[in-house]
């Protein structure tokens, strides 16, 4: 649903000679589209820049504006390795295997490697690699939904998990949380999360209830905030679940918790303004909701292996 895009910068810069290919590319992506471009290597937008050919002043407006929109939500990675020696594609298919893209897309693939998509096969129907549905059903069970939102969940820089039945403790919650932070407990190519957030209603559950709670969920050198909220007079209702991240945002019809067998949950990607408006209403400096309890900081201690 979130998917993380290499680009060839030597392709990049020659969508801008064509008014109609750099338009369709820019609207290509984005949170809203769930494909996101990855910033590989650091400075990808420089060599896109060396490799321009652009012959008039509108071909570099074009490609000015092209990286302006890509980069607008953009994947960091660190911490990997470059060869100067060798093309991009060859770097990006070695950087492939140390953490997977989504997808490698290239002008050519002449060795019909599965990672690397080229420009060409954008106009077969359908277009694995490429065709990213706003939507999908899962079976309500820890890996599947896991699995859904996995890769935004890799390379996202913070998250705010968001359930009003959190502050019940239900196993279901437990099993799904589980699964989700230990996604965010994996070596990732973004580096550790900075903030993960859960948000949640009250229910006049203790502190010391609550911690020793999440204790047995959060995963060791993970920091996780509890926020419980209450909702205002003839304001917004706590009811809807959703997952958001720096890099966009999914909801979930029925719950963050896991199901019964046979029970299944669609999950929807926002659209930038539904995930902008939900991003809002969850910032902790001006909440759509009244504090109905300090924040509650819990250090991860569980270790699945110890």
């Amino acid at each position: 649903m979130i998917a993380e895009y290499a680009l060839e910068p030597e392709m990049v810069a020659a969508w801008c000679t064509d008014r109609y290919k750099c338009q369709f590319f820019k609207n290509s992506f984005g949170s809203a589209q769930g494909r996101l471009v990855s910033r590989y290597p650091r400075k990808w937008a420089k060599k896109v820049w060396n490799a321009y050919m652009g012959s008039s002043e509108m071909d570099k407006k074009r490609l000015e504006e092209l990286l302006l929109s890509l980069q607008e939500t953009m994947i960091k990675r660190i911490g990997f390795s470059w060869d100067d020696a060798a093309t991009w594609v060859d770097n990006a298919v070695k950087e492939h295997t140390r953490h997977p893209f989504s997808i490698i897309l290239a002008r050519n693939n002449p060795g019909n490697r599965s990672e690397i998509l080229d420009e060409d096969a954008l106009t077969a129907t359908p277009c694995p690699g490429w065709d990213n549905p706003h939507g999908t059903t899962v079976n309500r069970k820890a890996p599947e939904m896991a699995s859904a939102v996995h890769q935004m969940l890799f390379c996202c820089r913070w998250v705010k998990f968001i359930d009003p039945y959190f502050i019940r403790g239900k196993t279901g919650h437990k099993k799904s949380l589980s699964a989700f932070l230990k996604v965010l407990a994996t070596k990732r190519p973004v580096g550790p999360p900075e903030t993960i957030e859960i948000h949640t209603s009250w229910d006049g559950a203790t502190a010391e209830h609550l911690k020793k709670f999440f204790e047995k969920i959060v995963r060791t050198k993970l920091q996780v905030t509890l926020y419980r909220w209450k909702e205002r007079p003839a304001g917004q209702k706590l009811h809807n679940r959703y997952i958001l991240t720096d890099l966009g945002g999914v909801s979930f019809l029925h719950g963050l918790d896991t199901g019964a067998d046979g029970e299944t949950d669609d999950i929807s990607r926002l659209d930038r303004e539904q995930y902008l408006f939900r991003c809002k209403q969850y910032d902790r400096t001006a909440p759509a909701f009244d504090k109905a309890a300090d924040p509650l900081v819990i250090t991860g201690t569980w270790n699945e292996n110890a």
